[in-house]
């Protein structure tokens, strides 16, 4: 599995995190409709199990080329019902879409190889976090070079 590595800098805390790429499930890479981020701005406005914040500090792609000065988004999704993490990183494009890049934690990545609707699968989480925002955690980090 290729790997995307971003270094998250956190006040005093860094952290590396893999991300598996997600160009072998869809022969290329997942568009995100702007909507999606429309909602999300209201899912972090309405609650407060919504935080945004700075934290990616570096991102290189599996061929180890240097991405940092795009505009990332790493949104982190915690189910607080069934206990699990998913992972995303998104590049926003000009148009405001974005571009779903990367998945994690490698469990998720694991359930989605052997999934044969992927695609759906990951858009209806996407979207679960968007309309049940109570039975989710959601952190969604931006680059901290934009600050």
């Amino acid at each position: 599995m290729n790997n995307w590595i971003v270094n998250i800098k956190l006040v005093n805390n860094k952290k590396e995190i893999l991300l598996f790429d997600v160009r072998k499930y869809f022969d290329g890479y997942l568009t995100i409709k702007r909507s999606f981020f429309n909602r999300l701005n209201k899912s972090i406005d309405t609650s407060n199990k919504y935080i945004t914040g700075r934290g990616i500090e570096r991102v290189f792609s599996p061929d180890n080329v240097d991405w940092t000065l795009n505009p990332w988004i790493l949104l982190i999704i915690k189910d607080r019902e069934k206990r699990k993490d998913y992972l995303f990183l998104i590049k926003r494009e000009k148009d405001i879409s974005g571009i779903l890049v990367a998945l994690g934690p490698k469990e998720f990545v694991e359930y989605i190889d052997k999934n044969s609707e992927s695609k759906r699968e990951i858009m209806r989480i996407l979207n679960y976090a968007n309309t049940y925002i109570n039975k989710f955690f959601c952190t969604i980090l931006l680059p901290n070079y934009l600050f």
